[in-house]
């Protein structure tokens, strides 16, 4: 099954970012995508601007910086798993000037979308509530996706302070179902169990209890949680659309946390070809069962491109392991109940427990292999 793994090179590039993300999952789903923003003017950003031109992105708002350099996070991976990042600061991301917005892409926008990530930089976030007032003011929709980065996880009271001013800015919020448990001071009370879907609680919370984040600009609250539920809230309307299970982790799959850029691309491709329909609960409902759709999407499609081998090194039966086991079935992992079980019955594991040895490198003596991706600012 080693071959089923997608392992990089030493030293692998991956563009994007979360603004940027959405920005490319927008533009492949049919929409007219602008990205304004900073890069710097070094062999990252241009891979950065290269990317997004070839997947339909309109770059003329994207300034180039060649006193300051590309965010660059830089990952290592050790023998023992463990992953340290670092990431370069201050970088051209940070620097974009008020003076540098484009007016004229503004004045074309009919939905603006931003995230929490542009305001963190004292003079970034000035300049990223500049071109909301004025993409505002033209007539755009604002898109706000909270995504609250790790340094404004510790107190609920200061993340709401903090984010006041772009939230009461918004038409449009987007919130995943912890991000809003953490700023409304709700205590999680879902009860998971891998056996039995039907015993876990997905919670849709009442009206009064997310109306303390609601403003008088609010048109919808959109509460997610990956693709299983997603959850929305209007004046008139509010309610619930079931997904499916987020896809578990398996060498023929990506990374569950990939369905959010396609999530998001979902919602604004649809509130976009009908804003009229913005607050309307059906065109709602059907917006969700779209965004759903193109979050599994996300899920699956890296793992089915990078995952599964050629077809001519498939055989006609795939050979058993050592414990019989042919597939990777919900069966064979013990999440499927045996009707002829007696109840409260727990079935043991047949395969034995042991710890994964790693795999020597053939070609090279290092015990570390390195990542390095990219990120940048929309």
């Amino acid at each position: 099954m080693r071959e089923a793994y997608w392992e990089p090179e030493k030293f692998m590039r991956a563009p994007g970012g979360s603004a940027g993300g959405v920005a490319v999952a927008l533009a492949s789903l049919g929409g007219k995508v602008a990205f304004m923003g900073k890069l710097g003017d070094d062999e990252f950003g241009q891979a950065m601007l290269y990317y997004m031109n070839v997947n339909n992105v309109q770059t003329r708002s994207v300034r180039m910086d060649s006193k300051r350099s590309t965010a660059v996070s830089q990952m290592k991976i050790a023998r023992r798993g463990r992953m340290r990042m670092t990431c370069s600061k201050t970088c051209a991301e940070d620097s974009l000037l008020k003076s540098e917005l484009n007016i004229d892409v503004l004045k074309q926008a009919k939905m603006f979308y931003f995230n929490t990530h542009s305001l963190l930089d004292r003079s970034m976030r000035s300049t990223a509530l500049r071109a909301i007032k004025v993409a505002k003011k033209l007539g755009a929709v604002i898109f706000y996706d909270v995504n609250l980065p790790l340094p404004l996880w510790q107190s609920s009271e200061e993340t709401k302070l903090f984010i006041q001013e772009a939230w009461s800015l918004a038409d449009v919020v987007e919130v995943t179902k912890q991000e809003l448990e953490f700023l409304c001071g709700i205590e999680p009370s879902e009860e998971f169990n891998s056996r039995n879907n039907a015993k876990s609680k997905f919670v849709h919370y009442e009206p009064e209890v997310v109306a303390p984040l609601w403003h008088e600009n609010l048109e919808v609250l959109f509460v997610t949680n990956g693709t299983s539920k997603i959850h929305y809230y209007t004046r008139e309307h509010n309610g619930a659309v079931h997904g499916m299970e987020d896809p578990p982790i398996t060498p023929f799959t990506s990374d569950m946390s990939a369905s959010g850029d396609g999530i998001t691309a979902g919602l604004l491709r649809m509130l976009t070809v009908q804003p009229d329909l913005i607050t309307d609960k059906e065109y709602l409902e059907n917006t969700i069962k779209y965004a759903i759709d193109c979050g599994v999407i996300d899920q699956w499609l890296l793992g089915r491109t990078r995952g599964f081998p050629h077809r001519e090194e498939m055989g006609e039966e795939p050979e058993a392991d050592e414990n019989g086991i042919r597939s990777v079935t919900e069966k064979e992992y013990r999440t499927l109940e045996n009707d002829s079980d007696p109840e409260g019955y727990m079935p043991q594991p047949e395969m034995e427990c042991r710890p994964v040895k790693p795999v020597p490198d053939d070609t090279s003596s290092k015990t570390e292999k390195e990542y390095a991706y990219r990120a940048s600012w929309m």
